[in-house]
């Protein structure tokens, strides 16, 4: 059957772009990337163009589609400052009502289950408690340990990553969390144990097998040194989910869990979801 492929301009050239980008099925075809910061325009995204949004209007375009987390604050832009009609805007991830990373999660804790696989669970990198939450009531009968400084980037760290140009990471960034608020946030607030200060360091003393594991903290060291502790420490049949995969800020995570699978052999399997997380069974 023979269609007219729909023109799109995807707002947002970052994270959610680029899951945008692989969501959309072949109806449509992107023609460019819009954006608000000005060092982007006039490079290329996923080999499309970023143009300033004051271009808009040269296209022939028949959606825009908002493809970043600000989606009220763009609506707004594009119908008040650049006279687009409503109804050419589509707003992405304010009309996702699923996530994908959750839904893998309660899969996987479905199978680690009904296959009997034995072992704790663990968070590396909590932040403020978003995922976490959802680890502790999908292994309502599990240890979760919750693995953070809680003081955000650790120098060490960044300067690896600055040193290889892998992010623009800066010391103490994502300070604003606490321990107290997170615990707040669990259903089984007593089968979390939490681990504050700089890892492998707080990981000391520690003779767990785990059943799953989710590491979540950015930048390249880490996450290497957090897949070279837990994943031999895996159960057979467990799963490590490591997010940030596919961010285009933190490119050192690539990086790391592409080291550690060459030099183990670990096979990954990519997921969809905002940043692009990769899931490593042992």
């Amino acid at each position: 059957m023979n269609y007219r492929k729909k023109k799109i301009i995807l707002f947002g050239a970052g994270e959610g772009g680029y899951t945008t980008y692989f969501h959309l099925d072949q109806r449509f075809d992107v023609i460019a990337f819009a954006d608000n910061d000005p060092s982007k325009w006039g490079t290329t995204f996923l080999s499309k163009s970023i143009i300033a949004p004051t271009d808009i209007m040269q296209y022939d375009f028949d959606y825009i589609i908002i493809s970043n987390i600000h989606g009220t604050i763009i609506r707004k832009q594009l119908q008040e400052e650049l006279n687009i009609q409503p109804e050419k805007i589509i707003d992405y991830f304010n009309n996702l009502w699923m996530d994908t990373r959750v839904a893998t999660l309660r899969l996987v804790a479905n199978e680690i289950y009904d296959n009997s696989i034995s072992g704790s669970v663990a968070e590396f990198g909590v932040f403020k408690g978003e995922f976490a939450k959802y680890i502790n009531e999908a292994f309502p009968d599990r240890k979760l340990y919750l693995f953070d400084t809680f003081s955000g980037f650790d120098e060490r760290d960044v300067a690896v990553d600055i040193e290889n140009n892998f992010s623009n990471s800066t010391v103490g960034e994502f300070n604003y969390s606490n321990v107290e608020s997170v615990l707040e946030k669990m259903i089984h607030r007593d089968n979390c144990i939490v681990r504050k200060g700089y890892f492998p360091e707080t990981a000391n003393g520690l003779d767990d097998q785990f059943a799953f594991v989710n590491i979540d903290v950015d930048l390249y060291s880490p996450i290497y040194e957090g897949l070279k502790y837990f994943f031999p420490r895996m159960t057979e049949g467990g799963y490590i989910f490591v997010h940030d995969y596919n961010s285009v800020r933190f490119e050192g995570v690539k990086h790391a869990v592409k080291k550690f699978c060459n030099e183990t052999n670990a096979k990954l399997l990519p997921l969809s979801d905002l940043c692009g997380s990769v899931v490593i069974i042992k």
